[in-house]
């Protein structure tokens, strides 16, 4: 089991490796969507962006073209954003989200 550190609430999850961050967030009741996204946001697509995480320690997968291409404003002032909704968890984490 891997262990995941939500860093803005201090809440340890622990997850089989292969999970993805975003449905991990959801099964423990952990909200990743700030405002109306809890309810208006693309269900893990990679559209909306609003699942926007920061991996502060572990190792992810590498950024696929969707973030890529959906976070391009947004790296340049944070190169370390990444949407959590296309990361596989392959490691102990920590993690900040931008609610």
């Amino acid at each position: 089991m891997l262990e995941i550190l939500f860093e803005n609430i201090k809440r340890k999850v622990k997850v089989e490796s292969g999970t993805n961050l975003r449905k991990a967030a959801i099964a423990n009741k952990i909200s990743l969507y700030p405002h109306i996204f809890k309810l208006l946001n693309c269900r893990g697509r990679g559209l909306c962006t609003s699942c926007r995480v920061e991996i502060i320690s572990g190792k992810v997968n590498e950024r696929n073209e969707i973030e890529e291409n959906n976070l391009k404003k947004a790296l340049k002032t944070n190169p370390d954003l990444r949407l959590a909704c296309q990361i596989t968890v392959e490691d102990n984490l920590v993690v900040r989200s931008h609610v």
